[in-house]
């Protein structure tokens, strides 16, 4: 979220999709919130000329993700995510940790865009050092499940023939 700060104004994917279809003359590509097949058939069925699928690509062995964001990924907190402004200073969906818990997942007093990252920064390498997402962007979307330990080519496969 870049145009605004106010998640009242935030619109799901498939609410937004048939409206800027409607308005451009353009492909339009489907992204966020779209993480399995039947998320991509319906993405089509609105009308989009493509879908960008981001977090059931992030434990593919081709994923820079991190081992510690991995493990949450793979754990139960990943089906606790929650909108957040603490690590990057702009709203965006995070599993939740100990930093969100401890201050609130929104709080003003986070530094703007792109300064959060910068002021977390030693503070997250020592917890991950020691093994820990507490004070990590464990990014996420609301369906962890469709995380799959595959090659992202046969993942791309496997979504494409369901789709």
């Amino acid at each position: 979220m870049f145009l605004s700060a106010d998640l009242s104004s935030q619109v799901g994917i498939f609410a937004l999709l048939p409206r800027v279809i409607a308005a451009v003359d353009v492909p339009v590509i489907a992204a966020g919130g779209i993480s399995d097949s039947n998320g991509i058939a319906a993405a089509k069925s609105l009308g989009a000329a493509g879908v960008q699928i981001g977090t059931s690509y992030l434990l593919c062995p081709e994923a820079t993700t991190s081992a510690v964001h991995r493990a949450a990924l793979r754990s139960e907190s990943s089906s606790h995510t929650a909108v957040t402004n603490l690590f990057t200073g702009r709203p965006a969906r995070g599993i939740v940790n100990r930093l969100m818990r401890d201050l609130g997942p929104i709080n003003d007093a986070a530094p703007a865009f792109p300064l959060a990252g910068v002021a977390l920064a030693p503070l997250r390498a020592r917890a991950e050092s020691l093994g820990s997402g507490d004070f990590s962007p464990l990014w996420c979307g609301q369906n962890a499940s469709g995380c799959l330990e595959k090659p992202a080519a046969l993942l791309t496969q496997i979504l494409a023939r369901r789709a």
